[in-house]
Order: structure tokens, then C-alpha cells, then sequence
């Protein structure tokens, strides 16, 4: 009887073929296996979440708050924090990541007049030169497109880059290389518009113990960013947040063009802790308030719940972090250098040597279609020289001997900057607005002028306007001569215009 048992319904049997084929998938789940951390920092708190997740299953393996109580810098902050998260969580070969706080960013919308993002990446640090209040050369930027009928609209997003890499050498010193660096806020703001039953247009309020961000989404898209200051304490705090509230919508009304009133605001942070605070805000602003919870709002299956410990109004904003490289979502970055390929590689390391025969037959089938692509960019490029060299000809028709045509318009055309400038100083740190401002400053209130063309060249200014005298002309020639920056200013030309009684002229200036 002991030997006439059937082998394959012995339960002896069953557990000796059993036990293999659960440790063949469980090497095989953590072959495939993909850490995310996301880390929220900024200057009253700390949040941290570590998502683990499998092509079974994503779960919260860990999370931690830590909440700042002195006033420190972003520097200490980041030292004092990471100290702590790195002793109880284990983040390693975790992909990171990291929002920076909002208020140290500038925000601003723009329209321009194509929607290609090479050329807007182009065009951008000429566009907020004169309206941001850094040079652009020490500024990073990103943005997002709006796009609506024939101008695509813009919400910028710039940082200096002393700062940005402060961040990334503290982070480094820990470890930790993240892979994004977002605005403070905005990936809850992406979550809730794209994996969360929400209304096409809301508010997303992120307030702090002293600071808060809105964000404005109209169409199920993030069109507005603004941070402010709360100056106020206890239960005139949440009056002030309103004050500051309506102003936001006041300020996206006007760059827009619109009305607007939101179905809902969606707020969080650790800035409001009394009871009831949601009432009091409806009875403000007269719109519908709600505290944000992405674990229960967002579609995403999270297993294992953290339970009590949570508290959505603390970790959703790294919550939402770790979810949007979960689920692939395009938001803002900061970080320029990260390479993605090679932090790719550590991660997936276990999983692409599980897959590398299936690979190997990919790229042998592929082959052809690798030829075929690179005998059509070699061609495309043969063509493009060709254009470069025709371009070169017509610009520099004296140049007869051409060796290599872009270095040669290169150092050309650098010549000719050289040559253009006086003392070695350049033009380019007389701003517009600077001009702008000494025309309005130095022309006396009591003359009636209308200027009627402003035409800014690169070492000249012609200026068109018409006046009720030539004595008036006179005196705002001779008043914008005392302008420091102004070379010379000359009275180009002044007619009466018989038909209106008015003294029309042309001021030419040299800087």
C-alpha cells in the first residue's frame, strides 16, 4: 500500500513540486519588481512614500512625516530629514522622485505662435527676459502646452540653478539621485485631474504653517500656478487664504480673458488643522471644499494600507509623486543631467536577464530596419549639410576657401558681435522695460504726447509719436538726452498733421 500511492495526487508528492514553483515565482515577481520613492520636501515638513510594485501588485512598503519645526534652510532640511528616512526605510535601487518647494519657483503664462517644443524650448529664454526678475542664463525652465485655436498658450515654470543643484548635491550625498524634480504640489494636482473622478474645473489648494500654492485646472488640464504668503494666525488664517484665493482667480481671469468659477476645491497640507476649516471656506467663497485623499480618490489599486498612521493631508503630495512615475505621467522637471538609461539598468537589471534571450530575437529581427533607418539619416544629413554650405555662401559671399561652414558662420558671426559693441560692454543689459521706464519718467506730465511706435534695435531706438507743438518736441529731445544709457537722441523728423492739428515726429536714439 505504501508504494501503489499515485505520485502526482500524494500530497507528499504535491508539496515537493509545489514549493519550486513558488520560489520560481517569487524570484520571477522580484525580478520585475520596481521601487518608486517619492519625497516631498519643503520648509515646515518633510513626507516621504515608498511604493513597491510587480505586474501582480502595488503596495506601500513604507512611508514617513517629518515635520520641521525651526525655521532651517533647504540645505539642513534635506541633511536633517533624509537622515532619518534613509535609518528607517530602505530606499535603495528605489527610483526617486523629488518635488522642490513651490514658493521658490516662478510661474508665469505666455502665448507663442507655433506648437512645435524644440522651437519653444528655443524661443522661451527670449520671451521671459524682460518679465522675470532673474537673467535667464542662470534660470531652469520647463513648461507645459495649452494649446487652444492658433496661439498655443504656455504655463512656464523656471528655477535658478544655484539652487536646483543644491538640491541635487545634497540628495547625492544621501544616495539618492532623483529622476524628476517637480514643482512642490503639482503632481497631486495631475493625479487628481488624471486618475481621480473629479470636475473638469477645480482649485488644488497646498497650504503650509506660512506658505500656500493654488493651482488652477480648467478643461481636466493645469493651466495656472500661485504661491503666497498666509500672514495671518488661527481662525483669521483661513479668511486670508480666501482673500488670497479669490485673488488667484481674479489675476487667471485676466490673463485669460474669461470668467471662471471652479465646481470644486481639493485642498491639503498641514497648514490647517482646525476642525471644520472645509464649512468655513464654503461660506467664504461660496464653492463646494474638500480634503484631498488620493488613496481613496485615485483609481490605482494600493494593497496593504498603511492604516492609522496615514494622514492623507500629509503624505498625498509624495504619494502622488511615487503615482506619477507609476503611471507615467508628463509633469514639470528641473533635473536636466539625469541619465535615464543607466539608472534604468540598476533597476531592471534582474528582470532584463530573465528577458534577454526574447530581446536578442527582437534585435536580430530589427536589424534590417536599423540599416534601412540609418542609410535615411545619413542621407538627411547630406542634405542638411548641403543647405548649411548654401547658407554659408549667401551670408558670406567674400569667403571663398570653405572648410567646415558652421564653424566658419560661427566664428563670423562672432566677429561681427565683437565688432558691434563699444568699451566691451554689451547691450544686452539695457532690458526694454529699463527704456521704457526713463521715456516715462523724464517726458513731462503737463505735455500732450502719444507715443505711437516703440522700435528697439541692437544699438538704437527710433521712437514715432505726435504732440500739440514743435516747442514740445523740442523739450522731449531734450529731456530724453538725459537719459545715462542714451548716446545720442536726434530729431529725426516733425510734420504738422493739417488734418488733425497735431505735430507728428520721429526721435532717433543711439545707446
Amino acid at each position: 500500500m505504501l508504494f501503489s500511492a499515485n505520485p502526482l495526487t500524494s500530497p507528499r508528492k504535491m508539496g515537493y513540486f509545489s514549493t519550486p514553483l513558488r520560489k520560481l515565482q517569487n524570484i520571477f515577481l522580484n525580478a520585475t519588481s520596481k521601487k518608486i520613492l517619492g519625497l516631498d520636501i519643503r520648509y515646515d515638513s518633510v513626507s516621504s512614500v515608498l511604493v513597491k510594485s510587480n505586474i501582480r501588485e502595488n503596495f506601500i512598503e513604507a512611508h514617513e512625516y517629518i515635520p520641521i519645526s525651526d525655521q532651517k534652510d533647504l540645505d539642513n532640511i534635506i541633511s536633517y530629514s533624509l537622515d532619518i528616512i534613509t535609518k528607517k526605510m530602505d530606499i535603495s535601487d528605489s527610483v526617486c522622485i523629488a518635488s522642490f518647494p513651490s514658493d521658490q519657483i516662478s510661474y508665469r503664462n505666455i502665448q507663442v505662435p507655433f506648437k512645435n517644443r524644440k522651437k519653444i524650448r528655443q524661443i522661451l529664454p527670449f520671451e521671459l527676459e524682460n518679465i522675470l526678475p532673474f537673467q535667464v542664463e542662470h534660470l531652469v525652465i520647463d513648461f507645459d502646452s495649452l494649446t487652444s485655436g492658433d496661439r498655443n498658450n504656455l504655463i512656464v515654470a523656471a528655477v535658478e540653478k544655484a539652487g536646483i543643484q543644491l538640491y541635487l548635491n545634497k540628495l547625492k550625498s544621501f544616495n539618492v539621485n532623483p529622476k524628476i524634480i517637480t514643482v512642490g504640489g503639482s503632481a497631486s494636482v495631475l493625479c487628481l485631474a488624471k486618475l481621480a473622478d473629479t470636475p473638469d474645473n477645480f482649485l488644488f489648494v497646498d497650504t503650509g504653517n506660512e506658505k500656500c500654492a493654488v493651482f488652477i485646472v480648467k478643461s481636466g488640464q493645469l493651466h495656472y500656478i500661485r504661491s503666497f504668503r498666509i500672514n495671518a494666525v488661527n481662525s483669521s488664517k483661513i479668511k486670508s487664504l480666501c482673500t488670497n484665493i479669490n485673488l488667484t482667480i481674479s489675476a487667471f481671469e485676466k490673463i485669460f480673458h474669461l470668467d471662471f468659477l471652479p465646481d470644486l476645491i481639493i485642498a491639503t497640507g498641514n497648514g490647517i488643522v482646525e476642525t471644520g476649516f472645509e464649512e468655513k471656506m464654503e461660506n467664504i467663497l461660496g464653492i463646494s471644499v474638500k480634503p484631498a485623499d488620493l488613496l481613496t480618490d485615485t483609481l490605482v489599486q494600493i494593497k496593504n494600507h498603511p492604516g492609522n498612521f496615514w494622514k492623507p493631508e500629509r503624505m498625498d503630495n509624495a504619494f502622488a509623486l511615487s503615482l506619477v512615475e507609476l503611471k507615467g505621467l508628463n509633469s514639470f522637471n528641473f533635473n536636466k543631467k539625469f541619465f535615464p538609461l543607466k539608472k534604468y539598468w540598476r533597476e531592471n537589471k534582474k528582470g532584463l536577464a530573465i528577458t534577454g534571450f526574447l530581446a536578442g530575437v527582437v534585435l536580430a529581427t530589427s536589424f534590417s530596419n536599423v540599416m534601412l533607418d540609418t542609410y535615411l539619416m545619413n542621407k538627411k544629413l547630406s542634405s542638411i549639410e548641403h543647405k548649411i554650405t548654401d547658407l554659408f555662401k549667401t551670408t558670406f559671399p567674400d569667403v571663398k576657401n570653405i572648410v567646415n561652414p558652421l564653424h566658419q558662420m560661427r566664428v563670423g558671426i562672432e566677429k561681427f558681435y565683437n565688432s558691434s559693441l563699444l568699451q566691451g560692454k554689451t547691450l544686452r543689459n539695457i532690458h526694454t522695460i529699463d527704456i521704457l521706464n526713463e521715456i516715462s519718467r523724464l517726458i513731462p506730465k503737463d505735455i500732450d504726447v502719444e507715443i505711437t511706435k516703440f522700435v528697439f534695435g541692437f544699438e538704437s531706438v527710433m521712437l514715432t509719436g505726435n504732440t500739440d507743438t514743435f516747442n514740445s518736441v523740442n523739450i522731449i529731445n531734450s529731456k530724453l538726452e538725459q537719459v545715462q544709457f542714451f548716446k545720442k537722441v536726434t530729431i529725426s523728423s516733425a510734420n504738422v498733421d493739417k488734418a488733425e492739428n497735431r505735430v507728428r515726429f520721429k526721435l532717433q536714439i543711439k545707446l
